[in-house]
């Protein structure tokens, strides 16, 4: 289905400059990104623990040999070593390759995640901004409504056409319109410094009213689409998989600590004359050594029922996280559809709003309207528009949230979006 949108239009690529600020600016997105590059270096740790190592040495000893009836033997040695050693079966330092890569998996999904969500709140702080200046060109619309009204009345009453209920009616709502504005102005200058604390930049946006337009741009799918995609591609549930794998991992991990650890070694190690008392010596020593554990007084099936709880504590978690996915997802499109009915039946309300004003203005000058019904009129109108934009802005917001339930939201969305609110001259 189609939904048509009628805020009041912004400045073209202003949302997608905004967006790239925050991405830009954002420290804790900055520190996400670091830990990606931290965690995929686990990798190259985990499989250099599987390659030969090879180490090297030099050493001087101080050597003195006591023999019953003989001279005491004291002598300086020099020597230099070199060391070679190759694991050739460790289960366990394969799992935790296999752990290095899932944990790499992982801080790449945190990152996407907050960066996706960073996206969000930007975009909507900058619909709050938009929609905060609306609110202050209303008021302004309001208050100068309210004042011509108020000053007609106070001509009125100077020829005795209005009475002194009619003036204080007027001053009480010019009294309300002046305070209804300087609201206005005060949220304005919350939602700009909320959107600079995201930016790092001041927010240089000013209200920019255009006419009423439909253009179609957001198309919904159904909502089993929309769940089914949560249920496989959130965020919440691609991680929950990879802590159930990693649960998995653990596991095995354990396991493997019964299971023998095979390692091969060999070392060349060249030494110097004995000062005298001997000849320069190299011993060459290659061994294969195999060990297990015979027994460890119950740790090891301790440390395998303990990860075996674990793993069913991830599954559990994933199912909490696919349920409530799902559940969001249901409650977002809800939202989506709620906002759209409620914005086409506002715009209506609005239209019904404004021919009543103009009814009761006439009615007021022809006498059958008193200026009570007059300021009632300007209110309702005023109050329908704010409901209305609103409602738009709600669409937008619900939107931009379904998509990323389902870990899709990307720049080309705001992109879309940017260009779907900039002002253009040509009717969609």
């Amino acid at each position: 289905m189609w939904l048509g949108l009628v805020p009041a239009a912004a400045f073209a690529g202003e949302l997608l400059a905004v967006v790239n600020d925050a991405i830009v600016h954002d420290a804790d997105l900055s520190a996400a990104n670091s830990g990606i590059s931290i965690e995929r270096e686990e990798v190259p740790l985990a499989r250099a623990a599987l390659l030969p190592r090879l180490d090297g040495g030099w050493g001087r000893a101080y050597n003195q040999i006591k023999t019953e009836n003989q001279p005491t033997a004291k002598y300086w040695q020099n020597g230099w070593m070199i060391t070679l050693t190759q694991p050739v079966f460790d289960w366990e330092r394969w799992i935790e390759l296999r752990q290095a890569n899932i944990a790499s998996a992982k801080a790449e999904l945190e990152y996407a995640s907050a960066w996706q969500s960073l996206v969000l709140r930007t975009a909507n702080a900058y619909f709050d901004l938009l929609a905060a200046s609306q609110d202050l060109g209303r008021a302004n619309d309001y208050l100068h409504a309210v004042s011509e009204q108020h000053d007609l009345i106070q001509r009125l009453r100077t020829g005795g056409e209005a009475t002194v209920i009619d003036v204080q009616e007027a001053l009480s709502r010019l009294s309300d319109a002046q305070l209804r504005r300087q609201d206005a102005i005060r949220a304005l200058e919350s939602r700009r410094r909320a959107l600079a604390d995201l930016t790092g930049r001041p927010a240089s946006l000013d209200a920019v009213t255009g006419p009423a337009r439909t253009k179609p741009w957001l198309k919904s799918q159904s909502l089993q689409q929309w769940v089914r995609q949560a249920e496989t591609r959130s965020f919440a549930v691609q991680l929950g998989q990879l802590e159930v794998r990693n649960a998995s991992e653990v596991t095995d991990k354990a396991r493997a600590q019964r299971y023998p650890v095979v390692s091969l070694s060999a070392s060349h190690s060249p030494s110097g004359a004995a000062s005298g008392y001997a000849e320069p010596t190299t011993t060459n020593t290659a061994m294969l050594t195999i060990s297990a554990p015979l027994f460890t007084g119950g740790a090891n099936q301790a440390r395998i029922r303990q990860a075996m709880a674990g793993e069913e504590k991830a599954e559990y978690k994933l199912l909490a996280a696919t349920r409530k996915s799902a559940a969001d997802t249901r409650e977002w499109f809800q939202r989506l559809e709620w906002a759209r009915e409620r914005s086409n039946s506002l715009r209506d309300i609005v239209r019904l709003n404004e021919s009543s004003l103009q009814a009761t203005r006439l009615g007021y000058q022809a006498g059958s309207r008193s200026n009570l019904d007059v300021l009632r009129a300007q209110e309702q109108l005023f109050n329908s528009q704010g409901e209305q934009a609103k409602a738009q802005y709600q669409m937008l917001t619900a939107f931009l949230a379904l998509k990323a339930e389902v870990a899709s939201l990307s720049l080309g969305d705001i992109q879309a979006l940017d260009a779907w609110l900039a002002p253009d001259t040509q009717e969609n």
